[in-house]
């Protein structure tokens, strides 16, 4: 019975301390003291062990301050940060490494006032290059708005920058009130920024474009929204590849999406996919496609289907719903156009350029509400065919 008993002891003190150490996996950040939220986030994780964890600050809620910033994770240690009802007012740059994460409470993105429980926020007076800044692969953001607080720290940059991170991804994330781009993914010439994935993204009322890519290829953007931004929708800079499909991308004071490059790059901006998008109220023309930089064409071969063009009130005129000029290769086909009397297009598609190739302009439907103006114009290689 001795022995027994004896054997029982061991085998409950051997599952506690089992229990103990998977425990140091999760810390909580209320556990640790610091002089705002984002000290006591730094000694959570620290707390965790090397091969990391999730820090929960989940009990934190209002307005919260991080004087410093804080880095989430570190290179071979993944730490998930979890991140209550609660504006966290930082006044240096958060950074997340690769393969980790910072998750809000699940909401829908916001627009406007109207923002879900979690937000980081730039603090007053403050000029960070970035709010947040992603700086390693498979980084994740969710659940969260990120707010560059335009107002009061105008001298700011991004909300959102992916620095040379591969194979990023954000979800239900709101971009706002940057003073420059509100997501901003970037590459040196090597393409590190490769394959990012944004989906249900909000940029709006950045003061810039609402989403910049700039020597990053393969990026998938999709059911996201890009409003009321001070230049461009989506400005896609030497990013080939770009996808974009079922996006709302309105209310821009420049063009909706534009697309250029420079033949000094290895990547140009090439062989864009944009499907099933709505565009309409941007100040300018809705795509822009500047094929070429006067030394080589660097914007060739897009596909540009089944997108649904909307009219403005705001549009300046002479702006076109698509512009390409210096292109070529671009199929174009099962669009709708639709304007307004007050500020009818030039055209519903507008081809030009003494260097312009072959496109393929079939089955769109045009209605300029301007009698006497053409619904498609084109050069001498264009195939213009069943359109009405």
């Amino acid at each position: 019975m001795r022995a027994m008993c004896v054997v029982l002891l061991f085998a409950s003190v051997s599952l506690c301390a089992q229990t103990s150490a998977q425990s140091q996996g999760v810390q909580y950040a209320n556990r640790f003291s610091g002089a705002d939220i984002g000290a006591k986030i730094m000694q959570c994780m620290a707390a965790l062990p090397a091969s990391g964890g999730i820090c929960d600050a989940r009990d934190f809620s209002g307005q919260q301050t991080a004087a410093s910033g804080f880095t989430v994770g570190a290179p071979g240690k993944p730490v998930e940060l979890m991140l209550g009802s609660i504006t966290l007012l930082t006044a240096q740059t958060i950074h997340l490494q690769g393969k980790s994460s910072i998750v809000g409470m699940p909401a829908a993105m916001g627009i406007g006032t109207d923002q879900p429980p979690t937000m980081i926020k730039a603090a007053d007076g403050t000029a960070l290059n970035a709010v947040v800044q992603l700086d390693g692969p498979l980084a994740v953001l969710q659940d969260l708005t990120v707010d560059g607080n335009r107002k009061s720290a105008p001298g700011g940059g991004v909300g959102i920058l992916v620095n040379k991170a591969n194979r990023v991804e954000m979800f239900r994330v709101t971009a706002q009130n940057a003073p420059k781009f509100g997501i901003q993914i970037n590459s040196s010439s090597q393409n590190e920024s490769c394959c990012a994935k944004l989906s249900k993204i909000m940029t709006i009322a950045n003061g810039a474009a609402g989403l910049h890519i700039a020597s990053s290829a393969d990026v998938m953007v999709s059911v996201s929204e890009f409003e009321n931004n001070g230049t461009f929708g989506i400005e896609l800079n030497n990013a080939p590849t770009t996808r974009i499909e079922h996006c709302d991308i309105g209310g821009n004071m420049g063009d909706g999406i534009r697309i250029y490059g420079s033949s000094s790059s290895s990547l140009q901006s090439n062989r864009q996919v944009i499907v099933g998008n709505q565009f309409g109220n941007n100040g300018q023309h809705d795509i822009d496609v500047i094929g070429s930089d006067g030394r080589r064409h660097v914007a060739n071969s897009h596909l540009i289907n089944s997108n649904e063009f909307i009219g403005s009130d705001k549009r300046q005129r002479g702006f076109d719903a698509i512009h390409i000029t210096d292109s070529g290769e671009n199929t174009i086909n099962g669009n709708t156009f639709s304007d307004t009397r007050a500020n009818p297009y030039r055209a519903c598609v507008y081809i030009s350029g003494r260097d312009e190739g072959k496109d393929l302009v079939t089955g769109n439907s045009c209605h300029i509400a301007e009698a006497g103006k053409t619904g498609f114009v084109g050069t001498p290689t264009t195939v213009l065919a069943n359109n009405q």
